[in-house]
């Protein structure tokens, strides 16, 4: 499928903030996916990622929270991620989803969410505040408190269907806590699933990382297109 991509322009709290756009060639409108990055930035892969959407047939918007900064190091991912305003980030991610939903190119109330790493965290914090995308998508995703209460209130809150994507061997992420994650999406019945490759590490999505891993990512990608159609195409 041919597709178009571009920078964009949209406003959050009355500043400009930017994004990488992908979408079909030719008419129509088609579902829409925001796509919020790992914490590099808008780097090769999240572009590639909101390339790869396009020529599945969605609108991909990815805000750029970082306004044009790339880290290339894991000590420059550290500190940009650290300095990241977080209610910040959650208002410029509205602010995308809400440039999508009025946009011509996208079919009315069919937005979704697609995040990676810090972004799967920001995903998930935005779909527990009340708005509650289409369908929500978390690849290796940040590990809550199961002991504060609060983490089991923002799971309660969600109502969004949830594809939840983890390695197996993420040292960030205990098994222990995607066990729980589970038993309490479940417990508070919201429809999900949870994915677990059990020798992947963090980011084995990432073509860019020694952690990528092939079949796995491939996998995961069609559980990834398989859950944006189920409810943002066929609902």
């Amino acid at each position: 499928m041919l597709i178009h991509s571009q920078i964009v322009e949209f406003k959050a709290e009355e500043a400009s903030t930017f994004g990488y756009l992908a979408h079909p060639k030719g008419e129509g409108t088609f579902p829409g996916v925001v796509v919020l990055q790992e914490w590099w930035g808008i780097d090769t892969h999240i572009q590639q990622v909101t390339e790869r959407l396009a020529q599945e047939g969605f609108a991909a918007l990815a805000p750029d929270l970082y306004r044009g900064q790339v880290a290339t190091t894991v000590e420059e991912a550290q500190r940009l991620a650290q300095q990241l305003d977080r209610q910040s980030a959650l208002q410029e991610i509205q602010q995308a989803i809400a440039y999508l939903e009025n946009s011509t190119l996208v079919t009315p109330n069919k937005v979704g969410l697609l995040g990676f790493g810090m972004g799967g965290s920001l995903a998930a914090m935005l779909a527990s505040t009340g708005h509650q995308p289409g369908a929500l998508v978390i690849f290796y995703g940040g590990s809550g408190d199961p002991n504060n209460p609060s983490h089991q209130e923002a799971i309660q809150t969600t109502n969004a269907p949830l594809l939840g994507i983890y390695g197996g061997e993420d040292e960030t992420i205990s098994p222990e806590y995607i066990r729980w994650l589970e038993d309490k999406l479940t417990a508070y019945g919201k429809e999900h699933q949870i994915i677990v490759y059990p020798q992947a590490t963090r980011s084995f999505f990432n073509t860019t990382q020694d952690s990528y891993r092939a079949e796995d990512a491939d996998d995961a990608w069609q559980h990834t297109l398989a859950w944006l159609r189920k409810y943002l195409v066929k609902g």
